[in-house]
């Protein structure tokens, strides 16, 4: 039997912090299917829910595990060109704390095919490949995805090109979350793009947090908005998402004098009340 497959092609926008099985004594940086696939996971979860990506990705859960009913596998060679000089970290930072490290350079290009496997559903491969454009077009990879590092961006003719085609896209996508883009003030540079993306406040109630060592049981808050650099009317953009609910006025007005508080968050997307899902 023959089994479906679909290509997905796509460039970084910035450069990506994707590790090896080094961990962080690794001299040079790789682009890995686990860590994809755990974004795809992360997005098919925001869409359809936490029982059809368990599903469709698979399960560990004690007596209901069961394995995947899609593959995700490169195609082509993967090897890249490393970024160098290396890109800092945290680029918002006074020189000597931006913690430059390896990544991959951005204009590199890449492809993974979905695989259909045995047992997937029609339904279920409809909501896979859904689930991975959705990454493409609101998503990242590797560390400090969420302040724009890893920014991918889709290579094809279905990607939207101007601000309405976005709209359109995340509308037929029924994309439960708000999505927003900083106003063109904030210009169309990658690196000061995802310095802006960087420079935001530690407050758990907008951008996320880190624990506290000093306080017993403080623990870490990640970030629920989420920036990326994507590329319309030929121009790189800085995208801000965000789950329902998000105070976006309240979000921008705690930022004070950073870069992203002073351009308008211009609207996109808002999703209909009735393509919330719980969380």
């Amino acid at each position: 039997m023959k089994l479906d497959t679909l290509p997905f092609p796509f460039i970084l926008l910035t450069p990506c912090f994707s590790g090896t099985a080094e961990g962080k004594t690794a001299q040079s940086a790789a682009m890995r299917v686990p860590p994809i696939r755990g974004h795809i996971r992360f997005w098919h979860r925001v869409l359809f829910g936490a029982e059809s990506a368990n599903r469709v990705w698979g399960s560990t859960a004690g007596e209901h595990g069961h394995a995947s009913r899609v593959a995700l596998r490169f195609c082509g060679n993967v090897e890249a060109r490393q970024a160098n000089p290396r890109p800092d970290i945290l680029p918002h930072k006074p020189p000597g704390q931006r913690g430059p490290r390896v990544a991959l350079g951005m204009g590199n290009e890449y492809s993974v095919t979905l695989q259909r496997l045995v047992g997937c559903s029609p339904g279920d491969w409809e909501n896979a490949e859904c689930a991975v454009k959705v990454w493409l077009i609101l998503g990242s990879v590797g560390l400090r995805s969420n302040r724009a590092a890893g920014s991918v961006w889709p290579l094809a003719d279905w990607v939207p090109t101007t601000h309405s085609a976005l709209a359109a896209l995340l509308g037929q996508f029924k994309c439960p979350w708000e999505v927003r883009l900083a106003g063109p003030a904030l210009g169309d540079n990658a690196n000061s793009l995802r310095e802006a993306a960087s420079n935001t406040v530690s407050d758990a109630r907008y951008f996320g947090d880190i624990a506290d060592k000093r306080r017993p049981g403080s623990r870490r808050h990640p970030s629920e908005i989420k920036f990326k650099v994507i590329r319309l009317d030929k121009k790189l953009r800085l995208l801000l998402t965000a789950p329902p609910s998000y105070p976006w006025e309240e979000a921008r007005q705690v930022l004070r004098a950073k870069p992203l508080a002073s351009v308008a968050w211009e609207g996109v997307f808002v999703p209909p009340p009735a393509t919330v899902l719980p969380r």
